[in-house]
């Protein structure tokens, strides 16, 4: 019973949430109506395709985190053509010990505050993803995540992107792995 409560009023709220953008939208100029993303709900958990590597990872899409963050195993910085980049090595999903290298430029760097711990520095790389058949890019913060359930977690800076997180539901949105293929060749 108390369940069928929290249900109706996350489903109120998302529709009063609804309401109130789409309200917005009647009233303007077709021109702004054309530039506005297309709002998108999603779970708390979705499963993503990973820029061109094209594997399926589960992220966790948390408001209470502002940058994204992305596993990551034996980082190294570097210098090449007089730019910073990095290297590293993350895994496809939580059950498979295999790990993918990848390199890419450092964007910069970021502090992250840590409960009862000192502030750690981490890199921060821009990375494109796919969820529902259509693109997204983002910064993640590299770390070693294999502490935790899930190894991309994707914060409010990307999600500003026109995705609303529904906390009663997980794994609502489809993606095509043939889809998101071709979107980022």
């Amino acid at each position: 019973m108390h369940k069928k409560n929290n249900r109706g009023a996350s489903f109120s709220f998302l529709l009063f949430l609804i309401f109130n953008l789409t309200s917005n939208l009647a009233y303007a100029e077709p021109d702004e109506q054309k530039k506005k993303p297309k709002i998108l709900i999603a779970g708390w958990l979705e499963s993503v395709f990973l820029g061109s590597l094209n594997f399926k990872i589960r992220a966790k899409l948390d408001t209470g985190a502002k940058t994204s963050s992305l596993h990551a195993v034996d980082i190294e910085r570097f210098m090449r053509d007089g730019k910073e980049w990095v290297s590293f090595r993350t895994t496809e999903s939580e059950k498979k010990n295999t790990l993918t290298s990848i390199t890419v430029p450092l964007i910069r760097e970021v502090k992250i505050k840590r409960h009862k711990q000192k502030p750690q520095l981490r890199p921060v790389v821009e990375m494109t993803f796919c969820l529902n058949d259509q693109i997204y890019s983002t910064e993640f913060s590299l770390t070693n995540r294999s502490r935790f359930n899930y190894k991309v977690l994707l914060g409010r800076s990307m999600l500003q992107q026109g995705i609303l997180v529904d906390p009663a539901i997980t794994f609502s949105l489809r993606t095509n792995r043939t889809v998101c293929k071709r979107l980022m060749e």
